[in-house]
């Protein structure tokens, strides 16, 4: 059985900017940057990212198709550098059933609206 037969959720692509912070064991902020998630599950994301992340956690940030901030803490599961010198971060969100999945329903819906390039107007 391969790591996808054992997945408790199914992964949908993705193609989302996340702006995430590195957190330490005290729970303080070690680091900034961006990245992009490659695919999203209602219990995680693949982002890659042009530095490797060595922190046990991460707080992901991004908008979502009423550009309202979306957040979600999640914990580093591992961080590898690819062929192509990319990072590729597999992180498992920490938070509640229902922030867990809003959160990754919020995401899916952006890309799929990007995707097939619908537009979302917010009311002034």
């Amino acid at each position: 059985m391969d790591a996808a037969d054992r997945r408790k959720h199914v992964r949908v692509k993705a193609n989302n900017l996340i702006s995430y912070e590195s957190i330490d064991k005290d729970d303080k902020v070690v680091s900034n940057s961006m990245g992009k998630a490659l695919n999203v599950s209602r219990s995680g994301i693949l982002l890659e990212t042009a530095h490797l992340i060595e922190a046990e956690y991460v707080s992901l940030r991004t908008f979502d198709l009423d550009n309202n901030l979306i957040k979600l803490k999640g914990q580093l599961i591992y961080c590898r550098k690819t062929d192509s010198g990319w990072y590729q971060a597999g992180i498992r969100f920490v938070g509640s059933m229902q922030e867990t999945a809003n959160f990754a329903v919020k995401l899916m819906n952006v890309y799929q609206c990007r995707k097939h390039n619908m537009t979302v107007q917010v009311a002034a």
